[in-house]
């Protein structure tokens, strides 16, 4: 097995390039050596994703000395990292998207590593991009930049420069250009979705596993809206202009989006170039290019998360339609249950099957799961947010109590992700069947016993029929 780390995909996006689209990167004399062999510094950001792993840690009873550190940061950050079989076949080819709403995480997370999953039959590429500020800041004076008048889209511009990179030079590695598979968690699952629908990244991948990424269905935030919270954190930030604010140090640059850059997820807007129509508008109207799609959610998204109190429930019941039903439909359920299964309907599970009927209905191959596994112990957090990446990648940590159901699991996993990968199906004989997506609504559910259901857990009917 070979792995070779910080590969360049783009030139620097410093200086007077910054919150400007990826430059490829220069080519040079193939006789260059290039040092790969270690791992590039991550992009700029805080410690949100430390901070996420020391609180599954603590979940379990570990000390917060076991998540991993934050590493070195930089402006300079589009690098990308390949894990690939000692072969001359041609592999099909996965690229992991990491998470973190979209302003923290990194592509050697050790839950990210691709050693075991390409020892499977695969060439696996993990990808960074551009975060938080450095990312996702919209401005008129930005579009005005752009020739296409466009802004606050940078993160998933230079997803689509790796994904150019990966059709370009991936062969040397022993993967097939013509069979790229896009999967991602959490952001970088809802990225995935907004890379399916741009057609700016038509023809650059073939297939998508998109984990816990359903909420782009519901995203009409507009380039206009996005740009008037740029002028808004210039004004907070006390800056008088974008050419100030480019002039800044990137750590000073940080710091000020820490404190005044505060707008929750960030998502591209709708922008007419990248997003030419809403996500929900493109799916009705089918205005996509069809590819196969996996996609899912875990069965307690945001129990991690929820305030457990009665007080809190009914603050949330007053935030959506049609109330009393809810309330009636879970009323079985524990506070902290109630308040995970309204969270995690609205955020994840609704949406993400809106975004299956869509692609269905487009003829695209379409396949769900949910992911039930709740590992061993009284950790109180259930299948909580990327507990199913461990499995995926058979990158269990040494602290997480990890049982052989836990290890049959993997192995199903990993084989449903990697037939997928090859052939646009998950399906293979060493699994049990998983069903098309189709007017039955037949879910993969993945835990020690997998199998199809054919309904989700209570609030969806409810929410799903909302307007």
């Amino acid at each position: 097995m070979l792995r070779f780390s910080g590969i360049r995909f783009a030139e620097a996006p410093v200086g007077e390039w910054r919150w400007r689209a990826p430059r490829p990167v220069a080519r040079t004399d193939s006789d260059v050596p290039v040092d790969a062999t270690n791992w590039p510094p991550a992009c700029m950001q805080d410690d949100g994703n430390v901070e996420w792993y020391q609180g599954v840690a603590a979940a379990f009873g570990q000390s917060p000395d076991v998540a991993p550190s934050l590493p070195e940061t930089t402006e300079d950050c589009l690098f990308l990292n390949v894990w690939t079989p000692d072969t001359e076949a041609r592999l099909p080819v996965m690229v992991w998207i990491h998470g973190g709403a979209n302003v923290n995480g990194w592509s050697f997370e050790p839950n990210y590593r691709g050693r075991e999953l390409a020892a499977m039959g695969a060439v696996v590429v993990s990808i960074q991009y551009r975060l938080g500020v450095f990312g996702f800041l919209a401005h008129a004076a930005l579009g005005a930049e752009s020739a296409h008048g466009s802004s606050g889209n940078y993160g998933i511009l230079d997803q689509i420069e790796a994904l150019r990179w990966v059709r370009a030079n991936i062969a040397r590695f022993g993967g097939d250009p013509g069979n790229v598979t896009v999967f991602g968690e959490s952001a970088g699952a809802g990225d995935i979705a907004y890379l399916l629908l741009s057609p700016l990244a038509d023809g650059v991948f073939h297939r998508a596993i998109s984990q816990s990424g359903g909420w782009p269905a519901d995203q009409r935030r507009t380039l206009a809206e996005n740009e008037a919270q740029g002028v808004d954190f210039l004004e907070r930030a006390g800056v008088s202009n974008v050419a100030e604010l480019r002039a800044l140090p990137a750590a000073s640059l940080l710091d000020l989006a820490d404190e005044h850059f505060k707008r929750g997820y960030d998502d591209p807007p709708v922008d007419g170039w990248l997003l030419p129509a809403p996500p929900a508008d493109l799916l009705a109207r089918k205005a996509f290019e069809s590819r196969p799609v996996m996609l899912g959610f875990n069965a307690d998204e945001m129990l991690m998360y929820v305030t457990p109190t009665a007080e809190r429930w009914q603050q949330a019941l007053a935030e959506v339609p049609r109330a009393d039903a809810v309330d009636e439909l879970l009323s079985g359920l524990s506070i902290p249950e109630r308040l995970d299964e309204l969270a995690s309907g609205g955020q994840f599970t609704c949406p993400s099957i809106a975004l299956a009927d869509g692609f269905a209905a487009a003829g695209a191959p379409t396949y769900v799961y949910r992911f039930d596994r709740i590992r061993p112990g009284e950790h109180g957090i259930g299948a909580y947010h990327g507990a199913e990446i461990p499995y995926v990648f058979d990158s269990h940590d040494a602290w997480l109590p990890t049982d052989e159901d836990d290890r049959r699991l993997t192995r199903r996993m990993m084989g449903y992700w990697l037939s997928f990968a090859a052939t646009g199906n998950p399906n293979h004989d060493e699994s049990p069947a998983w069903p098309r997506w189709g007017d039955d609504m037949p879910i993969q559910t993945l835990s020690s016993e997998i199998r199809p259901v054919r309904a989700v857990r209570s609030v969806t009917k409810v929410m799903s029929s909302m307007d």
